[in-house]
């Protein structure tokens, strides 16, 4: 058997020290967490691309696999809306399957939206424009305007399913 006898004194800095330590590896669990927590979700995907001149823009969309008219450039600035309802979600969905992209961060935001017609769009009677939005040359966003119907569609030109070329 083992007895320990301590005084008040002797105690206190027990219980100090068992303080100190159970402190230290919280906050040692807690970085942890946080370190590893932070690293799944951020690194596994590229979310910004750099677009500070047109023919990075077009260059974009030509590894999407459209050719655009650097000609027909145009740019605009817009607010991405404070609140997205259903509609805006469902376009957002659009936006999410060109490279991940998301508007969610960007929520009442001024973006600058860039349009260029794109010159080797293959669906019969129909064009389309390819659409970046653009945040302090990066990427936030690309889609495509179907025309003359005005639908949006995503950017990536082999989607399987029901989201482009009919």
């Amino acid at each position: 058997m083992f007895v320990l006898t301590i005084n008040k004194k002797q105690g206190r800095r027990v219980l100090a020290a068992a303080l100190g330590v159970c402190f230290v590896l919280g906050a040692a669990s807690g970085i942890k967490r946080f370190v590893f927590r932070h690293r799944e979700t951020a690194a596994p995907a590229k979310t910004s691309f750099e677009m500070s001149t047109t023919q990075q823009m077009a260059d974009y969309v030509l590894a999407k696999g459209y050719t655009v008219d650097l000609q027909s450039a145009q740019v605009k600035q817009v607010r991405i809306p404070k609140k997205f309802d259903a509609e805006f979600e469902n376009f957002n969905d659009k936006i999410k399957a060109t490279d991940g992209l998301s508007l969610e961060k960007h929520k009442n935001d001024k973006v600058n939206k860039w349009t260029f017609n794109i010159t080797d769009y293959d669906v019969k009677d129909k064009t389309a424009v390819a659409v970046l939005l653009v945040k302090k040359d990066k990427l936030i966003g690309a889609y495509l305007i179907q025309q003359p119907d005005g639908t949006a569609h995503s950017l990536a030109k082999t989607v399987t399913g029901t989201d482009i070329l009919e």
